[in-house]
């Protein structure tokens, strides 16, 4: 009977030419939305599986409770790796993750600057196992200066040259040997590093901090099989009491799988990335189902011309079981005819989608489950929208149909009037959603952020930059399209540090508040363009305020519940007085709700960003003036800069790609529908 299930649904395909090829380039269209859709969410749930022991590694995260609840942190002290691997015994390995920092490479004639460093422990490359191409994992990193170094960052400095055994200068004073050369990094890793370096090289640097309270590093563990989570968490939490009596901090294990689909940061916990794996997995059963109504709404408006087929049939003994599968069959079919053009259809638009989309997916029908994938998806799609129909043309009865009387009947065609409402009500509801998405990233766009972000450049000041930082400001400010030079220890809109310990005359004793902060120069309220509410701003006509003067925001003064608070003793970085309260001003993503802020001044030695504003209308000469300058004062350093405004767009780049993501299939949705109702 198969054979001759088969070679009727092939006759209706052929001899219906016009229904079929409705029906087949719905599906296609469908299917291949559907497959581009979830070859971005099989990408996003396979971030960090590729290492052989992803299961068993962790991230060692914090909940800080404070008065306002628990701070969720990502960081760690210190000494928490060595002393975790050392006294708690379900540990195998510790590794400590950091960015180390710009720092300045040089070999031979090439000198440039390298920001995507990371200092990790010797562990690394035995814990996470990155393809290694050159070196000894278990070695490599020995060697207070080894170095290991990307195939592209090799190339970039060594050419054709055997890179294992060369010496690399860094920063003008450290010599590093080559010991390593890792492959690629896998898109799919949340660890990125073109060059990695001994974690105790930090040490050397001055970058380091043994004290179990500042928290500022990543730490990973790798747990024995069969390990408890719950006694891991609670004996690390018993160390750092241990060393840290006054402590309030529960540690927790975050797994490695999750990291980039769940990690949060601060008070309660936001959906993450995780919430556009449900968005776009919502997307694609929505086209897919558009599509799906279209045969269902066809086959059923059809119903006429198989009556006298399933009278036959009947009468010949078929059972409405056999009529079920045959239907089934047909639709599956029609599903597996319409992949054959969806998968090229895919091939076709997938440089696109992975324009659009910031990835790098590459459709390998032998590979990474995209077999299994695309005949799910067939399957699934010819199942669904042969479900109704064959139910319906099933349940037809021969002596009905056999004298002609069958009529298309009310229940089926409201059924389908039904199916079309639904159809046209889901791209409208894509629209809607796109339509609010787009709205959220103007709104994100346009919202006043507290300062001013045109024409604002930023230069991180590395090596011994800011021995020059004086000169270069005295130079600067004195050409009339620059309007301000400033700097600090973190840029706009990226100032993450904060603390506890905050302490002012009259405070609560039982409040524990999480404070942000940072250190800045002179002029940097005026820069910037903050208002003050109250005070004034940092001044070199007030000695005192270097030693001991604060600029604190809105928000903190809510929480010392004080009506004026300019002169009140104020302790944080040191002991000191508040002089100027500012507006409130997001100084992290407008995601971010505004928490309290405090700023004092620092030496440019602490300082890392340099900042400068340029008139508005003579910004190009100002970057012409400050090229010029720079190659003047500081020749032994490239100039590295960027502009305040891009950078910020920069930040909503997930939001837009979104929008333009349910745009295009908001559209190809709506067409699928236009095509059924034509049908």
């Amino acid at each position: 009977m198969w054979r001759n299930y088969l070679k009727v649904a092939v006759r209706n395909l052929v001899r219906h030419r016009g229904y079929s090829a409705i029906n087949i380039s719905g599906l296609a269209v469908g299917m291949a939305c559907a497959v581009l859709i979830l070859l971005w969410v099989q990408d996003e749930l396979s971030f960090d599986r590729f290492h052989k022991n992803a299961e068993a590694l962790y991230r060692v995260e914090e909940n800080q409770h404070y008065s306002a609840g628990a701070y969720h942190v990502n960081v760690t002290p210190f000494p928490a790796g060595p002393a975790f691997e050392e006294e708690i015994p379900e540990i195998v390995a510790a590794c400590r993750y950091t960015w180390a920092g710009g720092l300045l490479f040089r070999y031979g004639e090439k000198a440039f600057f390298e920001n995507d460093i990371r200092a990790v422990d010797p562990a690394f490359l035995c814990m996470f196992t990155f393809p290694l191409a050159q070196g000894d994992r278990e070695t490599a990193l020995d060697d207070p200066h080894s170095l290991i170094l990307t195939r592209e960052m090799a190339e970039k400095y060594f050419g054709d040259e055997e890179p294992i055994g060369k010496v690399i200068s860094v920063d003008n004073q450290y010599e590093f040997t080559v010991t390593g050369i890792v492959e690629k990094v896998p898109e799919n890793s949340s660890l990125r590093f073109s060059v990695l370096i001994p974690f105790i090289f930090q040490k050397e640097r001055g970058w380091w901090h043994d004290h179990w309270g500042t928290n500022s590093i990543g730490t990973y563990v790798q747990l024995r099989p069969g390990t408890s989570i719950q006694a891991v968490e609670e004996k690390m939490t018993a160390i750092q009491k241990s060393h840290l009596e006054e402590s309030t901090t529960d540690f927790v294990l975050a797994p490695l799988t999750e990291m980039h689909l769940h990690s949060y940061f601060g008070y309660g916990r936001p959906m993450g990335n995780v919430q556009y794996v449900y968005i776009f997995t919502a997307l694609a059963l929505f086209v897919l189902l558009i599509a799906c109504i279209n045969f269902m709404n066809l086959s059923t408006a059809r119903s006429a011309r198989r009556a006298r087929e399933i009278g036959l049939r009947k009468v010949v003994g078929a059972l409405r079981g056999n009529m079920i599968r045959q239907f089934l069959g047909e639709s599956v079919l029609t599903a597996c005819i319409a992949l054959l053009f969806a998968v090229p259809l895919v091939e076709f638009l997938l440089p696109f989608f992975n324009e659009l989309s910031g990835k790098d997916i590459a459709l390998n029908l032998m590979g990474n489950r995209v077999l299994p994938l695309l005949v799910g998806v067939a399957l699934v799609t010819g199942l669904v929208a042969g479900s109704y129909p064959a139910l319906f043309l099933s349940s037809f009865r021969p002596a009905v149909v056999l004298k002609g009387n069958l009529r298309s009947g009310a229940g089926s065609s409201l059924f389908r009037r039904l199916l079309v409402v639904l159809q046209f009500s889901m791209s409208i509801g894509l629209i809607i959603g796109t339509g609010v998405v787009y709205d959220q990233i103007t709104f994100m766009r346009g919202k006043g952020l507290g300062y001013e972000k045109e024409h604002v450049l930023n230069i991180r000041m590395r090596g011994d930059i800011s021995g020059s930082y004086d000169e270069l400001k005295v130079e600067l400010t004195a050409h009339p399209a620059v309007l301000g030079v400033s700097a600090a220890r973190q840029r706009l809109p990226h100032i993450g540090s904060n603390s506890s310990g905050g302490d002012w005359d009259g405070k609560d004793p039982e409040l524990d508040l999480v404070i942000g902060h940072t250190q800045v120069d002179y002029d940097f309220v005026e820069t910037m363009g903050i208002e003050l509410v109250e005070g004034r701003s940092f001044s070199r006509e007030f000695p005192t305020d270097a030693a001991g003067a604060y600029l604190v925001n809105e928000k903190l003064i809510e929480f010392m519940g004080v009506d004026s608070v300019v002169g009140k003793r104020f302790s944080l970085g040191g002991e000191g007085r508040i002089i100027g309260v500012m507006e409130n001003f997001h100084f992290k993503s407008v995601r971010d709700e505004i928490e309290p802020l405090a700023l004092w001044l620092s030496n440019p030695e602490n300082l890392t960003w340099m900042i400068v504003k340029f008139h508005p209308e003579s910004a190009v000469a100002g970057v012409e003036f400050l090229k010029e300058t720079w190659e003047r004062v500081v020749p032994n350093y490239p100039l590295e800069y960027e502009f305040l405004d891009r950078e910020f767009d920069q930040m909503y780049r997930a939001e837009e790609r979104m929008g333009e993501i349910l745009r295009y299939f908001s559209i190809v949705a709506v067409l699928i529908g236009w095509l059924g109702l034509f049908g």
